[in-house]
């Protein structure tokens, strides 16, 4: 292995991906501006500690990042409705780990830490990290019909539980949770974490439901999903002065160097955030919503229920009847759209996780979503991908911006190499 074949795999990686259509629900790629601050040297070398407006001659120089470190996390917190927000954690699972070491401490004594069970939709990692720090886990009931949680058991779990933390975790996230009710039935004592990893654009945007408002004591997540910032970055938050002293004693604990580059990527998507989130959470919901139907209209089974196919940017699709999620996936993959085939709760068979957040940023609407719908039913009901590659053709070139298309000449040639002539990207 040389520096030339490990530009040239990754170079094969970019033209490729640059060529599909994303459904991934857990993936939104950073704008070409929002990528810059991984092209400038000092922020990806430099640490960045001390307090913003303070000079730290054990790290000088470093004041703009901090500065722009407290002005992201102001903007962030106006748009989470929260009056303190903590920028160090690097990723949802170490915004995670955070959250549960600190309110852990906050709860006193050795609370019970309950959560939603992964068979239902819930993080696999919830339950691993609250044993490994030596806390009682135990699952929140839910309803395995609805998918909602059972309010009157969680009264009778919480009164003999002691005391407890609440972590709301679901990636399986299609619908808002009853916050008002989750804080009536476990009491005022109690802890109330809402990881809001997959649906925090969402929120931004005013579209989904306002955790902090509605009976949660604090809100963490990564900002990747329907928040289109950098895979490094997560958040905590919280409008509890006493809570955030114990978030940022913990995430000091945990984490050391939280990466200025990773920072600098989310102050720009905030900024984007900002003039953006409320048309963009609308129009993803209207996307998830109208790509549910029209799938239906088109015979693929959707997973709906009274509150219809979704209320985020998540659609769920049954397609053992069809063929195995694997091969759907392998067909649809095949004609250049990429979906999760995965474990969904309530089927006993895997299904399909799909999501319109990426294609919505690129200008996804109705009749993109109409056009999409019908492309993924004819390849999954067994049309050959070749009978619709004009199709897939047309839609990424109306979806994928010219800034965010690999130009596969440019590429081959700023990577071609005197002793490598026959070198090929295409």
């Amino acid at each position: 292995m040389n520096t030339f074949d490990i530009l040239e795999q990754l170079a094969r990686f970019e033209v490729a991906d640059s060529q599909r259509l994303h459904l991934i629900p857990s993936e939104n790629p950073l704008d070409s501006d929002a990528r810059m601050p991984y092209m400038l040297a000092g922020t990806l070398a430099r640490y960045a500690f001390g307090a913003p407006g303070q000079q730290n001659w054990a790290w000088p120089g470093r004041e703009t990042l901090l500065d722009l470190e407290a002005e992201t996390a102001t903007a962030v917190g106006a748009l989470l409705g929260a009056r303190h927000v903590n920028l160090k954690p690097i990723s949802g699972l170490s915004a995670m780990t955070i959250a549960l070491s600190a309110l852990a401490e906050h709860a006193g004594g050795r609370p019970t830490v309950l959560s939603i069970d992964e068979t239902v939709g819930g993080h696999g990692s919830t339950a691993f990290v609250t044993r490994r720090f030596g806390l009682d886990w135990q699952p929140l009931p839910v309803d395995t019909r609805t998918l909602t949680i059972d309010l009157d058991a969680l009264a009778r779990q919480a009164r003999t539980a002691g005391p407890v933390v609440v972590y709301l975790d679901a990636f399986m996230a299609r619908f808002p949770v009853d916050l008002t009710g989750i804080r009536a039935a476990v009491g005022d004592s109690a802890l109330i974490h809402y990881d809001g990893s997959h649906p925090l654009g969402l929120i931004a945007g005013g579209q989904f439901q306002d955790p902090l408002s509605e009976g949660a004591d604090s809100l963490g997540g990564s900002v990747h999903k329907t928040w289109p910032g950098p895979v490094g970055k997560g958040v905590v938050a919280t409008n509890d002065p006493a809570l955030a002293a114990r978030f940022d004693t913990h995430a000091a604990g945990w984490i050391s160097h939280h990466h200025p580059a990773d920072l600098a990527a989310l102050a720009l998507s905030t900024a984007w955030m900002g003039q953006h989130a409320r048309d963009y959470a609308t129009a993803v919901l209207a996307n998830a919503s109208h790509l549910a139907t029209a799938l239906a209209d088109n015979g693929i089974t959707v997973c709906a229920d009274e509150r219809g196919a979704t209320a985020s940017h998540q659609v769920w699709v049954d397609i053992a009847p069809v063929c195995p999620a694997a091969i759907a996936a392998h067909r649809l993959y095949d004609a250049g759209i990429v979906v999760n085939a995965i474990d969904i709760p309530g089927l006993p068979e895997p299904g399909l996780r799909l999501g319109v957040q990426e294609l919505t940023r690129w200008g996804l609407d109705r009749d993109g979503t109409t056009a999409l719908a019908a492309v993924m039913a004819q390849l999954l009901h067994g049309a050959a991908p070749a009978a619709v590659t004009t199709q897939v053709n047309a839609l990424r070139d109306r979806l994928i911006p010219p800034q965010d298309r690999c130009d596969t000449a440019a590429l081959a040639r700023s990577l071609q190499a005197s002793d490598r002539p026959e070198l090929s990207v295409a």
